[in-house]
């Protein structure tokens, strides 16, 4: 038998992608909105966090309203504590907000010495990826190592995204994506060592797939599935756009209509 194609493996790993950001990405494709702002957001880490994590979130944002299409909405850090956003008007902003806020943070990690790993989708798992900022409090380490499940590869390392349709499949959304020549050769060395095994998909600590690994991975993909041309515009800015350190949550939203407020404080590490 003949050994399956690279392209062709990487495509059937990352296709479980499709689902993942398929509810993850839901939202209707976002207008261009008047230049003028009219609505002001200040958004907060949960959690500790550093200064520059905090600078290093601002970065994510920035490029994540770009991808949106929110070319005159600015970002910025206030007080060294949250994140000031300045909108235009958008009919979606909920939509909006939840993008900006997510982590989106995605692992591809080391399952190929874990038992059982059908019993592993859905459930939360501390990984080396998170850093100092797990997902969840009830998130498990690995039951073997009693450690962390050792990240090989996170969503960082994608260098390019672009959405994109599918011609032969009713024109059903797809997404081009490129990893950097590093992390090419990471998932290159770990994948050509580790064939048949497991590798898990995981994001914001998550697990949502465990695939087998086929054949050695390559440096680019395209992600296709149940992806609408929408879905697949919210999928390549959130690759393109980057992990945030943290997750985010609104503190206040101040516009025509009034305001509102969230009553959580954020807390700075030195």
């Amino acid at each position: 038998m003949s050994e399956p194609s690279r392209s062709g493996c990487f495509t059937q790993l990352l296709i479980l992608l499709a689902a993942i950001f398929g509810g993850y990405m839901a939202a209707s494709s976002i207008p261009i909105a008047p230049t003028q702002i009219t609505t002001t957001v200040v958004i907060a880490p949960i959690g500790t966090f550093t200064a520059d994590e905090l600078n290093q979130a601002e970065t994510v944002i920035q490029k994540r309203l770009k991808g949106l299409g929110l070319l005159t909405a600015t970002a910025a850090v206030s007080g060294n504590t949250s994140i000031s956003l300045g909108l235009p008007q958008v009919d979606n902003l909920d939509d909006v907000l939840k993008t900006l806020t997510a982590r989106g943070l995605l692992e591809f990690v080391d399952f190929s010495d874990v038992p059982d790993i059908g019993a592993w989708e859905g459930r939360d798992i501390l990984t080396t990826g998170q850093d100092d900022h797990p997902m969840s409090d009830a998130a498990v380490k690995n039951p073997v190592t009693n450690n962390p499940f050792e990240t090989v590869l996170t969503s960082d390392a994608v260098i390019s995204a672009s959405p994109s349709f599918n011609a032969q499949f009713d024109n059903q959304g797809q997404v081009n994506i490129a990893f950097s020549d590093e992390a090419a050769k990471v998932l290159g060395d770990y994948t050509h060592t580790h064939l048949g095994k497991a590798l898990a998909i995981v994001l914001d600590g998550k697990v949502l797939s465990v695939p087998i690994i086929q054949a050695e991975i390559s440096t680019s993909a395209v992600i296709t599935g149940n992806l609408t041309v929408p879905d697949s515009r919210r999928l390549a800015v959130q690759l393109a756009g980057g992990a945030l350190p943290f997750e985010m949550q609104v503190k206040l939203i101040r516009g025509d209509f009034g305001s509102s407020f969230s009553t959580a404080t954020p807390t700075t590490q030195p």
